[in-house]
């Protein structure tokens, strides 16, 4: 601030467009010209005041085991002097600083009620760093703030949590973050500047790890060969893996097909494991158990389940996912045997709301053009969505029936050849929690030249009854509609965007 007090041509310099920031003049022109020793800026730094710094707070200090540091709080910086750093330093040892150069910035509505200001301006910042040790034995650190050439610091102790938790609060952070403007978009913006890459980075240590600590068990009557492994993420309702068995057990041929439940959620096990058992007794079911230790997501927990299935076809079944036709196991092997395997790589199958109503012929993807409006500009950022054909229709629309390539299907119902499924890697680990990893895996498939089709073996799905939902999942989710539309954008606009593809015209 002292700087463009002492030298006005450079804020008009500013103004004009010439250059960013007091910053940016400084590194290419004031170094050079010696300005901070200049008598100019000397009066104006002892004039101006400028001693504090601009107003800001820390508010959030959390400190993971594996050393990672996250912080949030408000400062009320400006256009000229944005706020670019944040230094961690562990209390009297100057050789631990880290500067978070990704600084993600959103609304604070209670500093904006406080500071009177009809400036519409994100006042909250937060960001996540790699510390080089933990704060000493009072968990004190000092966490300095640094716009243009003004510091300000702070003493705070830090909450200690496992890498687990560090990264739901960090997700958690994110998910209540508010903007001006449209939400997504202006979410995406903050994900671009790196802020997103770090949460990817983040889950995908995390998730490593407690899939490194997965449990095996067997439950139920091995058979000598099956046709398929159902395998079942669960999602905190124990609850439908009773409910799936007294439902499949009723189909003809099931026990041609394996079951694999795998879990999240380590408190459940002790009640899996007896009603694997009761359900084994009753039904005559072969069960296999995949306990982790910890919330991996639904990508990594599939990918630690398919590597304990006894067979080449791997059906991917959501827990709210039941049985319209009892003929379906039949049918199923009959598709995989009979027809040419470029239509069985990959597929999915009509999904059916509880009222009889289609919510699933197969998926689509669409581009959007969304727009944020700052300082007098316009940005646009592509924001991709997910359609579903057919969705609402009555049962008997059979255009979204009939057996066909599509651009992608849905990860409730999704039947993959093993081997094609490796070659893809699986699931994409950078997807948190749940949401998208269905629509990358697709599109890596199609880029690697076999398309999703849709064949006519009709489940029904209480689409989102088999989970628990908490306010973090809407940040993970968001997080991987980045995730999706940054990776994949450009190839969907030009070959994918739409109901009726260019890639499938031909």
């Amino acid at each position: 601030m002292a700087y463009l007090l002492a030298y006005p041509d450079i804020a008009e310099s500013i103004r004009a467009g010439v250059c960013k920031s007091a910053l940016e003049h400084y590194t290419m022109y004031g170094e050079s010209e010696q300005r901070l020793t200049d008598s100019r800026y000397l009066r104006a730094r002892a004039t101006g005041d400028t001693a504090q710094f601009v107003p800001g707070h820390v508010d959030l200090v959390y400190m993971s085991r594996s050393q990672r540091c996250f912080v949030s709080g408000w400062a009320e910086d400006c256009d000229d002097a944005p706020l670019a750093h944040i230094a961690v330093t562990a209390q009297g040892d100057s050789s631990s600083s880290r500067r978070l150069v990704s600084i993600a910035r959103c609304r604070r509505q209670d500093v904006e009620a406080q500071r009177s200001t009809s400036v519409q301006s994100l006042l909250g910042y937060w960001s996540i760093m790699n510390a080089s040790q933990p704060p000493g034995p009072d968990r004190r650190l000092q966490i300095t703030l640094t716009a243009g050439f003004e510091r300000r610091t702070f003493t705070c102790e830090a909450q200690v949590v496992g890498d687990e938790q560090f990264r739901d609060l960090a997700i958690g952070y994110f998910a209540g973050t508010r903007y001006f403007g449209d939400p997504t978009v202006e979410a995406f913006l903050q994900l671009d500047a790196g802020i997103g890459r770090l949460l990817i980075e983040l889950n995908m240590e995390v998730s490593r790890k407690i899939v490194a600590g997965a449990y095996v068990a067997r439950y139920g009557r091995a058979r000598a060969a099956y046709d398929g492994s159902i395998i079942v993420c669960l999602y905190g309702k124990p609850d439908f893996l009773m409910l799936q068995a007294a439902l499949f057990s009723r189909c003809k041929q099931y026990e041609r097909y394996e079951f694999i439940y795998v879990s999240n959620s380590p408190e459940l096990a002790e009640r899996l494991a007896k009603d694997a058992t009761v359900a084994c007794r009753i039904y005559d079911l072969s069960i296999t158990l995949v306990l982790l230790p910890g919330n991996a997501g639904f990508g990594a927990a599939n990918n630690a389940a398919v590597n304990a299935a006894r067979t080449d076809r791997i059906l991917l079944v959501n827990p709210d996912v039941l049985p319209r036709d009892t003929q379906w196991p039949a049918r199923h092997t009959e598709v995989v045997q009979r027809l040419p395997p470029e239509q069985t790589a990959l597929f999915g199958v009509p999904l059916y709301y509880d009222d009889g109503s289609l919510m699933h012929g197969g998926m689509y993807f669409e581009i959007e053009d969304g727009l944020s409006f700052s300082n007098q500009r316009i940005i646009t950022r592509d924001v991709m969505r997910t359609e579903h054909y057919g969705k609402g229709a009555p049962p008997q629309a059979r255009e979204f029936l009939v057996p066909r390539p599509v651009p992608a299907v849905t990860g409730a119902f999704m039947s993959i050849d093993r081997a094609w499924f490796e070659f893809l890697g699986g699931f994409s680990p950078e997807f948190l929690f749940g949401h998208y990893e269905d629509g990358d895996l697709c599109l890596r498939s199609l880029e690697a030249g076999k398309r999703p089709w849709i064949h006519d073996l009709p489940f029904w799905h209480l689409e989102s009854k088999g989970a628990t939902h908490q306010p973090m999942h809407d940040g993970g989710r968001l997080l991987n509609r980045w995730n999706l539309t940054s990776r994949w954008s450009g190839f969907v606009k030009e070959e994918l965007n739409g109901q009726h593809p260019r890639l499938f015209s031909t």
